[in-house]
């Protein structure tokens, strides 16, 4: 093969590698456009059931004063006032009954309007997954053809300007699409830390208003968040173990966990890779030597490291 051919191969590399970047561009643009819909569906969802649930209420407080009049007789010389109460009541509960049946039919089409939204957000999201897919498969094999074609051309006798320039180019979209990826994750973590602060706010009130005979249900009606996806594989099966775990853990045991569910970091030695991801980490703390606890928990009272300084 030529020069000239593999000058071409390169073109086709850099069209290709600028075809992921607008893709993941256009990716994250979606995921905030689904991420909207999603939570304004949820919002329709979550009113049109309060307002159900108050009609609800209403409906049976009304009845109990409707059964009663059915079965009363009207005091001596009230008889007017009473019958107007009871058609009062009555005008009343039948006005309920027709919102809250009302309110059914919209609760039941906020559901289904939410039910469209998750699909359309995961249909969407599998799309995009597949056609990356077959992106960087096309990528992997092209970088792996120019790199066996470049072996097999004799040494360079001087400097090639196009080439230059096509790195050149190469440079400045990897640097431009460094800095808005970065932009990307500053948004993601702050609303990470809203969305923690706005949990821990919530907690305390909702034990405060949860009756004594309901407290040893209370982390069943609270579960823990769930997985965010944006959080990398190996940082999620990190918190996951030390959650569950009573004690803190040896760096190695935490990553022979991660190894065996398949979130293992790469590297000659995966459990050295971990460790040092784990000191860059502020959501994990050394409590000794070679063993980590989350930041955001004390030390369990059974712990050796308990009531010492955390490192």
């Amino acid at each position: 093969m030529s020069a000239r051919d593999l000058a071409q191969l390169r073109a086709r590399l850099m069209s290709l590698r600028d075809q992921r970047n607008r893709m993941v561009h256009r990716s994250s643009e979606f995921e905030r456009r689904a991420a909207a819909e999603v939570l304004a569906a949820r919002a329709t969802l979550d009113g049109a059931r309060s307002e159900l649930s108050s009609a609800r209420h209403e409906v049976a407080s009304l009845t109990p004063d409707l059964e009663a009049f059915e079965r009363g007789q009207p005091p001596a010389g009230e008889e007017a006032g009473w019958r107007s109460a009871w058609g009062k009541t009555s005008a009343r509960r039948a006005q309920m009954e027709e919102l809250r049946a009302a309110l059914e039919v919209r609760a039941d089409e906020a559901e289904r309007q939410l039910q469209h939204a998750l699909a359309a957000q995961e249909a969407a999201s599998a799309d995009h997954a597949r056609a990356s897919a077959r992106v960087e498969h096309e990528i992997a094999e092209l970088t792996s053809e120019i790199g066996r074609l470049q072996a097999e051309l004799p040494p360079v006798e001087g400097p090639d300007p196009h080439f230059r320039e096509s790195l050149l180019g190469r440079l400045s979209s990897l640097e431009s699409e460094r800095s808005w990826i970065s932009e990307e994750v500053a948004v993601r973590e702050e609303r990470l830390r809203r969305i923690g602060t706005e949990v821990a706010q919530i907690r305390p009130l909702l034990e405060m208003h949860t009756p004594d005979w309901g407290r040893s249900a209370l982390e069943s009606l609270v579960p823990d968040p769930p997985a965010d996806r944006s959080l990398p594989a190996w940082k999620q099966g990190v918190l996951e173990v030390l959650r569950a775990a009573s004690l803190p853990l040896h760096y190695r045991e935490i990553a022979e966990v991660l190894t065996a569910t398949g979130r293992g970091l790469n590297g000659r030695d995966p459990a050295e890779t971990l460790l040092a991801a784990l000191g860059r980490d502020r959501d994990f703390v050394r409590v000794g030597r070679g063993t980590y606890w989350l930041h955001s928990r004390p030390l369990p009272d059974g712990s050796p490291h308990a009531g010492g300084d955390r490192e």
